[in-house]
């Protein structure tokens, strides 16, 4: 199976070119904060760069993952189009959400794939909030879960590549949000692993997000060491998680002013 095989099955010209998804770009008004911060752009310039980019929020569907894929390369000319994303394994299970993801450059989230993954060179994406954060997002709220999610810092460290935090800014109001059989709802995510959100977008629909604007903010390259090799103990884990942590919040800080989310507070879950 293609989400298994670390080089995937993506097919650029469809990331890039599909009609549905340059609508889309235009109508979320789509983009990067440029200029990127300097330690990252030279970082990316080096011929064996490779990094673990870990963007929050998840959001109701994160819609801005499948449409970033073909744009990638604009802002990474060096590792863009090397850029693997892990999809929780349930999404290809799903006729036509499988063969979407695989096209845009997912592969599984299980660890050996990941870790495949980058022994084959490639950077990753992932969005370590999961259906956890999915489930928990609030409508004009920005509300991320991460005190729990320490295993995409554990990946990057055992294989000594460096994480990027990115946030998205307008990905939590894509959709209005309701709490309605929340009780249920996050017994099934939490059992299961399967998220049932209850939202509506444009229209009442539960197909197409509210035309927000959504810019995605880039953070330095982190870089976390370790004093053996193999895995981190428990106490350079939760160092290393801290500093990202810290990372993550400075970055949304720094840029929520001149985005128009000056008035709302980074909730860490």
């Amino acid at each position: 199976r293609a989400e298994l095989d670390a080089h995937g099955s993506r097919w650029s010209s469809f990331s890039k070119n599909f009609a549905i998804f340059r609508i889309m770009r235009e109508y979320l008004q789509l983009g990067f904060l440029r200029p990127l911060p300097e330690k990252l752009v030279d970082s990316e310039k080096a011929s064996d760069a490779q990094f673990l980019f870990a963007f929050f929020p998840h959001g109701i569907a994160c819609e801005y993952r499948i449409l970033i894929d073909g744009m990638l390369h604009e802002v990474f000319p060096n590792v863009g189009e090397k850029i693997k994303a892990l999809s929780a394994s349930i999404l290809f299970n799903i006729p036509l959400v499988r063969e979407m993801a695989l096209w845009t450059g997912c592969v599984d989230a299980s660890r050996p794939v990941a870790e495949s993954v980058i022994e084959k060179g490639y950077s990753v994406l992932v969005l370590p909030g999961g259906e956890a954060e999915q489930i928990r997002t609030i409508y004009r709220k920005e509300r991320i879960y991460l005190k729990n999610r320490k295993g995409f810092i554990k990946l990057a460290m055992r294989k000594g590549v460096k994480v990027v935090p990115a946030y998205v800014f307008g990905a939590n109001d894509y959709y209005y949000t309701s709490d309605a059989f929340a009780v249920p709802r996050t017994w099934i995510q939490k059992r299961l692993g399967v998220c049932f959100p209850l939202a509506i977008g444009l229209w009442g629909s539960m197909f197409c997000p509210l035309p927000v604007k959504t810019t995605i903010v880039f953070g330095e390259p982190l870089s976390f060491k370790m004093d053996s090799t193999g895995f981190p103990t428990d106490a350079e884990l939760n160092a290393a998680h801290g500093e990202f942590s810290v990372a993550l919040k400075n970055l949304f800080d720094a840029h929520k002013h001149e985005l128009g989310y000056g008035d709302r507070v980074l909730e860490i879950l």
